[in-house]
């Protein structure tokens, strides 16, 4: 995969929502129901060394994001937004792209733990008055959740060979995951109407996630290090790219589903915009020194 071919699914993605509207509801259902689950479960069946840990950093760096924007701007959906990343729909294409395929299981962990915190968040933050026994039923429903149930259950099953076949699916379910959320996430800037102001107010927050969120990814290989987890210190540079995602599309996603609004739509759109941009003067940079 080249460096660019992510942003062309983003074009690509753009055109469908020009021309072909209702495919996003299709591909949004393709991806989260099908493509992630087979991912998270593949790779849960064929665990190596150290990616557990990942998953587990994963879900520990959303958290303390988390918390540091609910300390910084109290206000639920802005903290969601801060902690909540696209992994899955654009670190996983973009750290194939990057790094090469190599680098995909680290960023798959890191999405398995992500997915988790996302949903479990998603559901006591955009329902306050519900009770915490019903969010956290509902975020167990989840199909990223229900992936990492099964994947672990599953490793009680001695496949043996049949995990040949499997990888085959699997393959194909990374390229489709990568393609199709690309192309989501283009659909959804196309139909987001942005502002200057937007733009202007996404700066800092993004400015802030990649400092404290280089902070935290430091912090972890620093550890990994001293534990000698070779599978993350093998992989620094791709972990260094989660903190410059912007907020997951899914967001968006939940809030309408859970509150009936799309507040979090300009946030989304906004952080994701100013992320291309960042991320694409760094790789236009990286081949000059």
């Amino acid at each position: 995969m080249s460096i660019m071919q992510p942003f062309f699914y983003v074009l690509g993605g753009m055109l469908l929502g020009r021309f072909f509207p209702q495919a996003k509801a299709l591909l949004s259902k393709l991806l989260i129901r099908i493509f992630i689950p087979y991912v998270i479960v593949y790779n849960l069946l064929t665990y190596q060394p150290g990616t557990a840990e990942v998953a587990i950093f994963g879900f520990v760096f959303c958290v303390l994001l988390y918390f540091l924007a609910g300390l910084i701007w109290r206000d639920r959906i802005t903290a969601l937004s801060f902690s909540y990343l696209n992994i899955g729909w654009l670190g996983l294409p973009l750290a194939i792209a990057v790094f090469g395929d190599e680098a995909s299981r680290i960023i798959i962990a890191a999405y398995i733990g992500s997915s988790v915190f996302g949903n479990i968040a998603s559901s006591t933050a955009l329902q306050p008055e519900a009770h915490w026994g019903m969010s956290m039923v509902r975020a167990l429903k989840a199909p990223p959740v229900l992936a990492v149930l099964a994947g672990l259950s599953l490793q009680l099953v001695p496949f043996g060979s049949d995990l040949n076949i499997i990888a085959v699916g699997y393959e194909a379910a990374k390229q489709l995951m990568s393609i199709a959320g690309m192309a989501v996430l283009g659909m959804w800037l196309y139909s987001s109407k942005v502002t200057l102001g937007d733009l202007r107010a996404s700066i800092p927050v993004a400015c802030l996630r990649a400092l404290a969120g280089g902070a935290i990814v430091a912090g972890f290989l620093w550890v990994s290090w001293r534990l000698g987890i070779d599978v993350v210190t093998d992989n620094a540079l791709a972990l260094f790219i989660l903190p410059l995602l912007p907020p997951a599309a899914n967001i968006v996603v939940l809030e309408t589903y859970f509150r009936g609004t799309g507040e979090s739509a300009r946030f989304v759109a906004s952080g994701t915009l100013i992320s291309l941009g960042v991320i694409t003067l760094i790789l236009l940079m990286v081949p000059l020194f």
